[in-house]
């Protein structure tokens, strides 16, 4: 019975390492989307400082892995699991380095 979900599933794009990267790059992409849309009249450097220096970069960053869940449900909905389950590890590892830095 495995053999045939699997046969259903596309082949393209179904790859937990694509669904990883994808995930992984995701928040990255929108975490400078918010720079570039609300402080890219300042540098790049300066904008991490004042992140830091207010701490909020945690909660930044914790907003920028929202979009990972369009991309999860994306995936589960085009019957792509593996690459699913890699945008979910994504996710995951984020959450836990969130969740160092916030105890440092």
């Amino acid at each position: 019975m495995e053999n045939q979900e699997q046969q259903k599933q596309p082949k393209k794009q179904n790859n937990i390492w694509l669904g990883t990267l994808a995930g992984a790059l995701m928040p990255l992409v929108f975490f400078m989307l918010y720079y570039l849309f609300r402080f890219g009249y300042m540098p790049f450097s300066t904008f991490i400082r004042h992140l830091l220096v207010a701490d909020t970069i945690i909660h930044v960053l914790s907003l920028a892995v929202f979009p990972n869940m369009g991309l999860f449900m994306l995936f589960v909905r085009g019957n792509r699991l593996r690459s699913g389950r890699g945008v979910l590890l994504a996710t995951i590892i984020y959450v836990v380095v969130a969740f160092i830095v916030k105890l440092l």
